[in-house]
Order: structure tokens, then sequence, then C-alpha cells
């Protein structure tokens, strides 16, 4: 993993140095290719068919070893929306990565509860995922209360991440605040000898607490206190987004219009992910907020 820093913004970028192992072959669903064979930016959006010469399996669901990354979103699609490249990059460096959902997003002007369950264990296999557990706890209703921090914390002990990815501090969405205190709380008091708490077994628990906790960036702009380099995956981040079919721009979709159903907000996490990777002097990166300052062992680990 290679750490680099742009120095007129103060954001740190992540990379990971390894060859790439896939080749891709996207196909616009509603334009041919051009003759030159290049994709105009509108070609990156809309109906996606995707085809992925892939080396690796999908990875069995498998909760006996530690993560290295658990992401928690409020709703499934959260963290795809705002991590799947992060994700996607981190599960081909080998990394064993996990998503709980804290509701099963029953609220949706879109769709049902039972559906998205169906569409997240989509994406949960393009996502290859050692797990992905739902709370599921009320949509719109959920509590920032004992029991909901104690459920977290019980799986923050019991699959030891190194890195937790949570909603933003504040969005569009109430819910997506009240997910990141929930988080944020559970991930601190994960660590505290004298919460005891017991697994599925009735096993007691140690204490445990992540090294990192970052909060993704989702509908409202907040300034990145770190930048992962996704170029190379926007592509396949659409191919995950389009396995949540009710949610997302389809042509011949029914339903009412919603914030994120248009062609134009797929436009948008593009746009999104231009701008945060110009803060960091990339092409395309997805952004987070560090809960605490993040740290290097000597300060030539920052690159620019």
């Amino acid at each position: 993993m290679c750490l680099g820093h742009n120095v007129m913004s103060g954001t740190l970028f992540i990379t990971y140095c390894y060859p790439t192992f896939y080749q891709h072959r996207f196909m616009a669903a509603e334009k041919k290719e051009s003759p030159d064979k290049k994709f105009s930016p509108r070609s990156k959006f809309g109906t996606i068919g995707a085809h992925y010469l892939c080396p690796n399996k999908p990875r069995k669901m498998n909760s006996a070893l530690p993560l290295d990354i658990l992401a928690i979103g409020a709703h499934p699609d959260d963290v795809e929306i705002s991590s799947a490249a992060t994700l996607l990059k981190a599960s081909d460096a080998g990394k064993r990565i996990g998503i709980v959902d804290l509701t099963r997003g029953e609220l949706g002007s879109r769709g049902s509860a039972e559906l998205r369950d169906t569409e997240s264990a989509a994406a949960s296999k393009l996502l290859r995922l050692a797990m992905r557990q739902n709370l599921r706890l009320a949509d719109g209703f959920f509590e920032v209360n004992a029991d909901n921090k104690l459920a977290l914390v019980r799986i923050i002990r019991q699959y030891r991440p190194k890195v937790v990815l949570i909603n933003a501090p504040s969005d569009r969405h109430p819910d997506h605040g009240r997910g990141h205190q929930l988080a944020s709380d559970a991930c601190f008091l994960a660590g505290l000898n004298k919460i005891a708490t017991t697994d599925n077994q009735g096993q007691n628990q140690d204490a445990f607490r992540p090294q990192h906790v970052y909060a993704y960036i989702q509908d409202h702009y907040h300034k990145p206190d770190l930048v992962v380099d996704i170029e190379g995956y926007w592509e396949r981040k659409l191919e995950v987004l389009q396995c949540y079919g009710s949610q997302f721009y389809q042509p011949t979709a029914d339903g009412p219009q919603t914030p994120i159903s248009s062609k134009e907000f797929l436009e948008h996490l593009y746009g999104r992910c231009l701008q945060i990777g110009r803060e960091a002097g990339i092409t395309l990166g997805e952004g987070y907020i560090a809960l605490k300052v993040p740290s290097v062992q000597n300060i030539d680990d920052l690159t620019s």
C-alpha cells in the first residue's frame, strides 16, 4: 500500500501497489462502441453491460477470521454508493471485507425490503465479501440507544476489523447522520473492558477497538481527509450499483422517480469522484473523513 499527499489541498490519498489482475470489456447498452474503441464520458453511465475476465472465484462467506475492513451503512447500497471502488480494490489486494447494514431500506420509495435483500446479496458477490449482516433496525426510526450500540459492539468484537468505514456525519437522509453516530460510538465502546458482551455461542467477548474509523462521503459534500485512488475501478463500481436495480437508473424501470434513480445521479457520482480525485492530485477518488488524525511512521511515507 502506498500513501500519497497533495500538498496544496492537505489531503492524503491511498493506492494499492500491485499489478492489474483484471481485463475489462465495458459495453454501453444504450450506445455501441465508437470506431476508435474509446468511450465518451457519457458512455460511463446508464444501463450497464459489463463483463470481466476474473481469475479469482467469488469468496465464500466465512466468519472464522478477522476482517481487514468492515463497512457499516444505514441502508443497503449506502456503502456501495460511496465506497464500492475502495472495497473492490482492497478485495483485489487480498483483503477480507465485510458489510453491516443497519436497516433493510424498507421505507424506500422503490422496491421492497425483500427485493433489497436480494440486491444486496448480488452486490456482495461482486465485492467478494467475507461476511454481510443486516441488523434489521427500523428504517427511518432507528435510535442511537444502548441496545443498538451493543448490537454493533458484538459484531465489531467478533470480526475485529482493522479499519471501519461508516456513514457521513451529516447528510440529506437523517438516517445517515444517526448511523454515523451509532457506528462511531460502537467502535469506541467496543474497546472498553467493562462492557460485557457474548457471542452467538454465549462465549464472553474480548474488548477490541478498530485502529482506524473513517466516514465515507455521501450526498452532501464534505472535504476529505483521505482519498483512495480508484482509477480503473469506475466501471466495476457501476456494475455493483446496478445490482440495486430497484434504486438506480433503469430505462424501463417502473415506480416513482427518486433523488438517486435518474441517469443524472450516476453522472453526479462520477463528477464527485473527479472532484475528490482532483483535490488529491489524481484522476478519480473516493473520499473519507478521518475521525482521528492519520499518522505515518516516516515523513517520506507521504509521496505526491
